[in-house]
């Protein structure tokens, strides 16, 4: 079977740390930091903001994935496209409320009109940056007569909208040269509590039913690929690994109740399952490798997925 090599990068956040700082062209874009409404930047990581995406961001990001095709990726994927409804705030999202609108920004949270328009702009700002890119890659094909594709690993609506994230979602169908997405349901969002006849709690097969259903939607009329997430654990390392297990199946199963749906993106992070440590079951203190069983089950199920 023949390798191809996929690159995945986030667009709304990464090791952009050139960028920001200026090293890249010669311009700071530290104000490009999605901000709340108390001027703090909102992080991925110590060093890591989530991104206000400018067009300058955009050009950076074509730059990146320039650079890796020119390296030999065939497939490039631009994951997450996410920006927070408590943002809005930062200099750089004023300067793109003033070109979009035509008039001056207003805080978002000052009335439910502010925030409505303020999540439209965020909702194109990211379908903005998406396109730059892939319309780069479209003309780099043609260019050097490759083939390279373009993915978008997003979240459903149900979970954006549980975890408060604005992001393009269903007009991701509208991208041009856009050939498919991951959809990325996984314990850590099908897990999330839900409110169901006044009972506030976790659902995570019917959830995640719900979830992959949704995504479905993105491709079911366009005749663009879809990835099912298909993760043995989450990214919460403190639960168990008989949680890790119950939760998985649930996903799982919940997936293959879309059978138009036949591609998986398959342990995204193999070490987390295959070489971390957590604790056995609920009360125990050890943390030891995966159960023998579990590693069985998911190599049986990994395997027949690519069959």
């Amino acid at each position: 079977m023949a390798t191809i090599v996929q690159v995945m990068t986030g667009v709304a956040w990464g090791e952009y740390q050139d960028y920001f700082s200026g090293r890249w062209d010669g311009r700071s874009h530290e104000d490009e930091a999605q901000t709340d409404r108390n001027g703090n930047p909102i992080q991925h990581g110590p060093t890591i903001p989530y991104v206000a995406p400018s067009e300058t961001y955009g050009k950076y990001l074509c730059v990146g994935v320039k650079r890796a095709i020119d390296a030999g990726a065939e497939a490039i994927h631009l994951e997450e496209p996410e920006f927070w409804v408590r943002a809005g705030y930062s200099a750089s999202f004023q300067r793109e409320w003033q070109a979009y609108y035509h008039e001056p920004w207003i805080p978002p949270h000052s009335s439910p009109d502010a925030q409505y328009r303020a999540s439209k702009l965020k909702y194109f700002l990211y379908r903005r940056a998406l396109q730059q890119v892939f319309d780069f890659v479209s003309a780099y094909n043609r260019q050097t007569g490759k083939q390279v594709r373009c993915y978008v690993p997003t979240h459903s609506m149900i979970n954006y909208a549980h975890w408060h994230i604005v992001s393009p979602e269903q007009s991701l169908v509208r991208l041009k040269g856009c050939d498919g997405y991951i959809g990325q349901v996984w314990t850590g969002t099908a897990r999330m509590p839900n409110l169901y006849r006044g009972v506030l709690k976790e659902r995570t097969f019917e959830t995640a039913f719900f979830e992959y259903g949704v995504l479905h939607n993105l491709v079911r009329s366009t005749g663009r690929r879809m990835y099912y997430l298909n993760d043995p654990v989450e990214d919460n390392p403190r639960h168990t690994w008989e949680d890790y297990r119950s939760n998985w199946e649930c996903t799982l199963v919940a997936s293959l109740f879309w059978p138009d749906v036949w591609h998986y993106e398959v342990t995204p992070w193999p070490e987390r399952p295959f070489m971390g440590r957590y604790a056995a079951s609920s009360g125990a203190s050890e943390r030891v490798g995966i159960p023998p069983e579990y590693a069985t089950e998911l190599m049986t199920v990994f395997r027949r997925s690519t069959t």
